[in-house]
């Protein structure tokens, strides 16, 4: 085969395959990663496999070692052939599209003829998917929205990390980067905290070079571009590195705003007569050096600005008025909203949950397990009810903080909250999110919120548009309309630190925050570890400009309880 990228095809063909004959997800996860080595290997696998070298990338073993020679050496693989062989015509292909199940592409590989994705996606416009026993119009309508997304899709798309997973990430990067005479400095998109990511920046005031030579070291990193300061890791993550050189703050302002947020600084420095570009400013604006990015703002008469708000959406113009004012703050929260126990899909009782909580330093916890429709989730039903409140009263005798009594209350189908409403209003605070039937069309979805969102009850809109980030996109709705309900009723905006979900999504916070609709940042704990995603909450919050005064949980603990109580 000789070629690296169709190396890479032919093992990501076998990852969907394996996916079709439902073996086991790390059979398949195995192979995808080890397309995203060959792929990040590029022109250099002819190398590798001459040298004997496979085994050293990270996620090769024996079995892929094998699989990729025999790829590369003879162009096919026996493997691949005997898949292909025992599965129907374009499996790999169609097992892809969500829904598109091993029973549901037999039955329309045998029914229609089937064949690809483009097959597929012609007979759901003629209609014809829904005559087959077992699919109907609503199934037909979401297989050809789905084949329609993937066809847009980009195929080399570079993966994207979760936030969390790319700062974690970072730190080990950093370690390595880093020596007693090297600082390194996080920039790029994790640092302005976007949800994903898809290369991980740095700044290093010292010895670039050197610092790269120390993270070719690791087992991850498959190649480095020492002219272009790139290394290539086995995840198909790029590291990229700045050098600071004279200047370490026009090196981190330049690598951690965006195009747009530059561009608007260096308007700004040309109008004073100067530039900021070491390299590649005109003579006719002689750079100036900046030893912290503090100094580069103050130079161009601006206040500091956050570098979760550098993204080039009028917060310079902001800064030159001094209206960007403080932004929340980690250590202003002083309460656990939005937390599951054992009662429900949680790992830990209410007492440990509220232990945990006070640990890291909060005043009070939200219990707020599923409600009886999450059966899914042991949604807590009403004879269970009193005993979990009897439990949080006796968890309450052992703790220093308070333990509010809540649920997450499902919204259901006709836009109802789950449970009657005389036990609605008699819990201490209500956070209504949709666990079912994302799919609704846009008209029918926000008729389903409009409703629960103007109930007279006060309610926290959890996980709003119910995005889980590289699985499942936000729900289809009127947003803006659903915005003018919620401020016209009784009611916040959940902004949820599950690092899967960061929802509300930050273009939004601009919108709500116009309408006075107040937040709650809300870690969606399932256990006491996941009380810690708290930082990526505000991180979220941070990126929509939202201050203090904004956010119900930097509240004490009376004023927040007397803030969302439900009843009037």
């Amino acid at each position: 085969m000789q070629d690296a990228a169709q190396v890479a095809q032919r093992l990501r063909e076998i990852s969907a395959l394996l996916r079709f004959s439902e073996e086991p997800a790390f059979k398949r996860q195995a192979y995808e990663t080890a397309a995203e080595v060959v792929t990040t290997v590029g022109d250099e696998l002819g190398s590798v496999v001459e040298q004997d070298k496979l085994r050293s990338l990270q996620g090769i073993g024996p079995s892929l070692e094998r699989q990729i020679k025999e790829l590369w050496n003879t162009g096919s693989s026996e493997y691949l052939e005997r898949l292909r062989a025992a599965l129907p015509e374009g499996a790999a292909e169609l097992v892809q599209i969500p829904g598109m199940t091993p029973k549901r592409i037999r039955a329309l590989s045998e029914a229609l003829g089937i064949r690809s994705i483009s097959d597929l996606l012609s007979a759901c416009a003629a209609g014809r998917v829904r005559n087959v026993p077992g699919f109907g119009q609503k199934t037909e309508e979401r297989l050809c929205a789905a084949c329609e997304n993937w066809l847009k899709r980009e195929p080399n798309a570079p993966p994207r990390l979760l936030l969390s997973d790319a700062l974690a990430l970072a730190a080990s990067l950093e370690r390595s980067l880093r020596d007693d005479n090297a600082r390194v400095f996080l920039s790029g998109a994790a640092r302005r905290g976007e949800e994903t990511v898809t290369e991980l920046e740095f700044v290093v005031d010292g010895d670039v070079r050197a610092a790269l030579e120390r993270l070719s070291e690791l087992r991850q990193v498959l190649r480095v571009d020492y002219a272009a300061r790139i290394a290539y890791l086995s995840g198909g993550i790029r590291v990229i590195v700045h050098p600071a050189e004279a200047a370490p703050g026009n090196a981190l302002v330049f690598a951690t705003g965006n195009a747009a947020h530059i561009a608007a600084l260096q308007a700004r420095a040309h109008a004073r007569g100067f530039g900021l570009d070491l390299q590649e400013e005109p003579a006719a604006h002689a750079a100036r050096n900046f030893t912290t990015e503090g100094e580069l703002y103050a130079a161009l008469e601006l206040e500091f600005v956050a570098p979760e708000l550098r993204a080039g959406k009028g917060e310079v113009e902001l800064a030159a008025q001094g209206k960007l004012g403080e932004l929340l703050e980690v250590s202003h929260l002083r309460g656990m909203v939005h937390c599951h126990t054992t009662y429900s899909d949680g790992k830990n009782s209410v007492l440990e949950m509220a232990q945990a909580a006070h640990a890291l330093g909060m005043h009070y916890i939200t219990i707020t397990d599923h409600s009886p429709s999450a059966h899914y989730a042991g949604g807590v039903t009403l004879d269970r009810l009193k005993q979990q409140w009897d439990e949080i009263a006796e968890a309450a005798e052992r703790v220093p903080i308070r333990i509010l009594r809540g649920t997450e209350s499902d919204i259901l189908s006709d836009g109802a909250l789950d449970y009657p409403d005389a036990v609605l209003e008699s819990f201490d605070v209500v956070i209504a999110s949709i666990h079912a039937r994302h799919r609704l069309d846009r008209g029918a979805m926000t008729a389903r919120l409009m409703r629960a969102l103007t109930l007279p009850i006060f309610k926290i809109w959890g996980h709003a548009l119910g995005r889980i980030l590289n699985h499942r996109q936000p729900i289809d709705c009127d947003v803006p309309a659903l915005l003018d309900a919620l401020a016209g009723s009784r009611g916040a905006i959940e902004l949820n630190a599950d690092p899967h979900r960061l929802d509300l999504p930050a273009e939004w916070i601009p919108a709500a925050r116009e309408r006075g609709i107040p937040f709650v940042v809300s870690v969606d704990a399932h256990s006491v570890r996941g009380l810690e995603v708290f930082r990526h909450g505000v991180t979220q919050a941070r990126r929509g400009g939202l201050s203090k005064r904004e956010v119900l949980n930097t509240l004490a603990a009376d004023d927040f309880a007397r803030t969302v109580r439900p009843s009037p």
